[in-house]
């Protein structure tokens, strides 16, 4: 179950918090929300997809993945959202890459559900994600074996085990089989 700070929180102030709790935690319109840990599947699953999106963007130089990075959504209403993975196209990308949080919008982010996400909270960063201009995000949910690809808010596919999760015009010839990247 997610908690929630009284304290408002400017970005600054929330990117010079104090160091790591067993807690994860963004920024939401000035408010720390904080999740637990999500568990060894989530775990596994942003390990498989950060690795085969690392592997396909370094070959073809296409651009750098990350994962838990801080990414700036809104300075005037203090966002500050963690994907579980992301992907910034190689010309996008800030030189040299700054301290702090992402201040861009990634190419594509990737959200894998946790038992402690609710529908509406995953869909509302989803929605977030789009308006500030991402282009891809899959939303990866390993109980249902599912992932959900939003290419806008009209174009949104749903993918099950045995297809393909493509990476469009993010990441050219990216074809990954999901149920090689859910764990067991």
């Amino acid at each position: 179950m997610a908690s929630v700070t009284e304290h408002r929180f400017t970005v600054e102030e929330y990117e010079r918090l104090e160091g790591p709790d067993d807690f994860h935690s963004e920024l939401i319109r000035g408010l720390v929300v904080r999740e637990p840990p999500p568990g060894l599947p989530h775990g596994r699953c942003q390990t498989l997809i950060a690795s085969r999106l690392e592997r396909f963007a370094q070959d073809r130089g296409l651009g750098v993945v990350f994962t838990e990075v801080g990414v700036v959504i809104d300075e005037r209403t203090p966002t500050v959202l963690g994907p579980d993975v992301l992907f910034v196209a190689r010309d996008r990308l800030p030189s040299p890459l700054p301290q702090g949080f992402l201040r861009l919008a990634p190419d594509l982010v990737v959200e894998i559900v946790s038992p402690s996400n609710s529908a509406s909270a995953v869909h509302e960063k989803v929605l977030l994600y789009l308006d500030v201009g991402t282009r891809l995000v899959w939303v990866i949910d390993p109980r249902s074996r599912t992932a959900t690809v939003y290419r806008s808010r009209h174009d949104i596919e749903i993918v099950g085990e045995s297809e393909v999760l493509e990476g469009g015009q993010v990441l050219p010839g990216l074809e990954l089989l999901l149920g090689s990247i859910l764990p067991d």
